[in-house]
């Protein structure tokens, strides 16, 4: 009986023992193929790396991306400087002439806004001067003033460029400088 209990032994060893080589070699072949196929796809620029050739699909992919690049780009704030700064005298609780110095920075949504209004700079510049003309030193002296003059500045801008392009295009109005003597 025990002859038979190791010749059951040893047929269930070499069974299992088949079994584990087959399915070494079932892997071995998969990694093998799928290497092989990975190294073709590779040198050949097939769908795995297709976007280094330039396929349909990857060209469609390339110009989808590079167009919404192109759209945050295009609608991106843009910052417009004016050549010099505004410098104007206001009169004084105490008659005496005071001088402000500002330099205005424009903020404007997008590229094509900041087209427009760089064209209709002259206008901005006209209304920016006919507001700081209308002010006072003790408005401005304090930092709530200075925000209500941006305010009125913004305002004013808005106006203007309604009225003439129907669009009101600055977003905001930023003092780079601001000197009061």
């Amino acid at each position: 009986m025990s002859e038979q209990a190791d010749d059951l032994d040893s047929g269930f060893k070499s069974k299992s023992r088949r079994k584990l080589l087959a399915l070494i070699g079932f892997v071995l072949i998969f990694i093998l193929a799928v290497g092989g196929y990975g190294t073709y796809a590779y040198l050949y620029n097939k769908w795995p790396f297709s976007s280094f050739s330039g396929s349909d699909a990857a060209t469609v992919a390339g110009e989808r991306s590079m167009s919404d690049q192109d759209a945050a780009a295009l609608m991106a704030d843009q910052y417009i400087r004016f050549d010099s700064a505004f410098t104007f005298n206001l009169p004084g609780e105490n008659r005496r002439g005071h001088m402000v110095q500002v330099d205005v920075a424009l903020v404007v949504h997008g590229v094509q806004n900041a087209a427009m209004a760089q064209k209709h700079l002259p206008l901005i510049s006209a209304t920016i001067s006919e507001i700081c003309a209308q002010q006072d030193y003790e408005s401005l002296a304090s930092p709530s003033g200075r925000e209500r003059f941006k305010r009125l500045l913004l305002d004013g801008i808005r106006t203007k460029l309604t009225g003439v392009i129907n669009d009101p295009l600055v977003e905001q109005v930023l003092f780079t400088n601001f000197v009061m003597q």
